[in-house]
């Protein structure tokens, strides 16, 4: 994240590779389809997060308690993890946005937001945090 052209992130469902800075990288996560866990970054190197706007977005059909769907387990813990990596963004000053699609009243997504049929709602709601950071 070192590229000074980088103005924002909008990340569809990241699975891994979550960053932390080092000493504050959560406990790992275990699904039914494997061991989750985030990876230790020099804190200045995490720093370059805190200095842009990031919005990561989740569909629906996440589970919230482990299931032995290993498909569906393993969102669960990345749906968990990414919490953890915008709360860590924010606490070390970051603007971050962590959105739960069905919990801001958008279903019917998949894996693939923009291949939907509510695609229009997916577009309108990153042309909202375009906008509300100066970015559109």
């Amino acid at each position: 994240m070192s590229d000074p052209n980088v103005r924002a992130v909008v990340s569809f469902e990241p699975g891994s590779g979550f960053v932390f800075p080092d000493g504050e990288v959560p406990a790992s996560m275990p699904s039914s389809n494997g061991t989750l866990a985030g990876v230790a970054v020099p804190l200045e190197q995490f720093q370059a997060l805190t200095r842009m706007p990031i919005v990561v977005y989740y569909g629906d059909n996440i589970p919230s308690e482990p299931t032995d769907i290993a498909g569906r387990d393993n969102w669960r813990v990345r749906y968990e993890m990414a919490r953890l990596f915008v709360e860590a963004i924010n606490r070390h000053g970051g603007n971050a946005e962590f959105v739960s699609l069905p919990e801001i009243g958008i279903t019917g997504n998949t894996h693939f937001a923009f291949s939907d049929l509510n695609n229009v709602q997916i577009a309108d709601q990153v042309s909202a945090f375009l906008a509300k950071n100066s970015l559109d």
